[in-house]
């Protein structure tokens, strides 16, 4: 399986030596969709490369009237953001990361950032009462970093974005592959993991705020007000308990007899 970055601006449009590159795709919550999608908006980000291959789905995507490919890459000269709103799948990832890899290493890109959105593990009962907030106590999400490798210099840039270590763990998809990949290679890649609200079935906007604004902490590239796509995430959780409140009760069922065999033939 291959693909192919294929770029689509001139040299000076492109993202170059020194660069960036965001890695964004599917994950958890949709924080990364979020966050990919914002940050092109806000920092008015133009399209500059797509990825092809006789494996991508045979998908348009259109927005604004504009037809895009299903993984295209935004940028300029300082940074690059690959995007996708469809997960690929196992064997096309390790596919996309070579090709990202590749394609950095050809651009002299100092270091790749990977977006993921984690759901944490449940906390157990005891513990879930001795931390869970108060009701309107103001919760911050939690972003945590994995490196292909732990070089010094590395480790300490991102000391600033109060970020934590992830000890134990599996990564998966384009991120968990790239950072496989990366072992070997001489340009270093992080991936940040954000928890998020999967369970709620909306993308969760604030997680995609927190990555923004560790992102905003680590690149001096970047100056990204997220206070639109926070009270977007205040706006949807208002909505959400709205409708809970609204929302009728279940009508209770009598309990009859024990269904018999004979009832089912």
């Amino acid at each position: 399986m291959e693909f192919q970055w294929r770029d689509e601006a001139p040299t000076e449009g492109c993202p170059g030596p020194g660069c960036v590159l965001l890695s964004s795709f599917p994950s958890a919550g949709l924080a990364t969709t979020v966050a990919g999608h914002y940050m092109i908006r806000a920092l008015k980000l133009p399209r500059v490369g797509r990825f092809e291959s006789p494996d991508i789905a045979p998908i348009a995507v259109i927005q604004g009237g504009e037809v895009h490919p299903t993984i295209r890459v935004y940028g300029r000269r300082d940074l690059g953001l690959i995007l996708s709103e469809f997960p690929p799948t196992p064997s096309q990832a390790n596919a996309i990361a070579r090709t990202i890899l590749d394609t950095a290493e050809k651009k002299n890109v100092r270091l790749i950032v990977c977006l993921e959105g984690v759901v944490p593990h449940p906390l157990g009962e005891e513990e879930e009462d001795a931390t869970a907030p108060h009701e309107h106590e103001e919760t911050s999400e939690q972003v945590w970093v994995a490196f292909s490798r732990k070089e010094a210099a590395l480790v300490n840039s991102f000391v600033q974005t109060k970020t934590r270590p992830l000890e134990e763990g599996v990564v998966g998809g384009v991120s968990g592959a790239l950072l496989v990949q990366g072992i070997g290679r001489k340009i270093p890649v992080a991936v940040l993991l954000v928890s998020t609200r999967a369970s709620e079935g909306l993308p969760d906007h604030r997680a995609g705020a927190a990555l923004i604004e560790t992102l905003d902490k680590l690149l001096p590239e970047l100056k990204i007000d997220t206070g639109p796509l926070r009270k977007q995430a205040e706006q949807i959780e208002r909505m959400l308990r709205t409708s809970m409140k609204t929302r009728p009760a279940a009508p209770e069922v009598e309990e009859g007899p024990a269904p018999t065999a004979g009832m089912y033939g």
